[in-house]
Parts: C-alpha cells; sequence; structure tokens
C-alpha cells in the first residue's frame, strides 16, 4: 500500500501531464463570425498536420458580399500563440501576417496582423471534439 503523501506525489509529479498538446489541439477545423459596423464578417480556417493552413475570409453588407478571400500559407504555435503567415489564393502577393491568443476558454482570438481592421473582432472556435491528453 502507497500513503496518500506518496499518491500525491505521483499524481502531481509530471506538470506536463495536465497540458494540452497543442500542437495536435490546433490541427482541425475552426470558424466564428462577427457583425461590425453594419458588416458581418465570417471566416473559416483549417490547420492541416503538416502546418499549413487554409482559409476563408467572407464580409457581407446588407447581404450583399463585399470580400471574399481565401488564404493559404502557413501556421506555428508556441507559448499560446498561433501565427500564420499567408497569401491571398488569387493574388499571391497579397500577403499576410496574423497572431491569435489561445484563450482560456480554448479559444482563438485575433491579437495583430496585416488584415484590415474588420478582423479586429475576430474569435476562432473550434468545430467537433475537443480532445485532451492528460
Amino acid at each position: 500500500m502507497r500513503s496518500q503523501k506518496e499518491e500525491e506525489n505521483n499524481i502531481n509529479s509530471d506538470d506536463s501531464s495536465n497540458i494540452i498538446d497543442q500542437g495536435n489541439f490546433i490541427i482541425g477545423l475552426w470558424r466564428g463570425f462577427h457583425e461590425s459596423e453594419g458588416l458581418t464578417v465570417y471566416y473559416g480556417y483549417q490547420f492541416r498536420s503538416d502546418g499549413s493552413f487554409l482559409a476563408r475570409h467572407r464580409i457581407y453588407q446588407n447581404r450583399e458580399s463585399v470580400e471574399d478571400i481565401t488564404w493559404q500559407g502557413e501556421w506555428q504555435f508556441k507559448d499560446n500563440t498561433l501565427k500564420l503567415k499567408g497569401f491571398n489564393s488569387k493574388d499571391k502577393n497579397q500577403l499576410a501576417t496574423l497572431e491569435f491568443k489561445l484563450t482560456d476558454t480554448f479559444k482563438l482570438a485575433y491579437e495583430t496582423g496585416s488584415l484590415s481592421d474588420n478582423y479586429k473582432k475576430m474569435i476562432l472556435n473550434k468545430l467537433g471534439q475537443i480532445s485532451f491528453q492528460f
């Protein structure tokens, strides 16, 4: 038999056991939308395991599409920060950089980047089940 003290030490002996595998957590489909200044802004992202991403941003005003851009590029996740570098799939000269922070509710909140001000309120929610590795 083990004492309670030994059991507590074993439970807490590996601090990393309570941390999600962040790289695997990011992989998958994320989306969201918000309204701002008479516009409705939709966004969806697919983060792939090879470090690439595909994203679509759409902006509507009075149910009319005023912007529809597909982005693709590379992502990197470190210290709760997701960094993206990509280009417009229709105009490879149009580049974008973005940074998201992983929130305590496991959402990705836009922090900074080269996107227009219409995207400042962007928050991504992961689709499907959230799986943690304990």
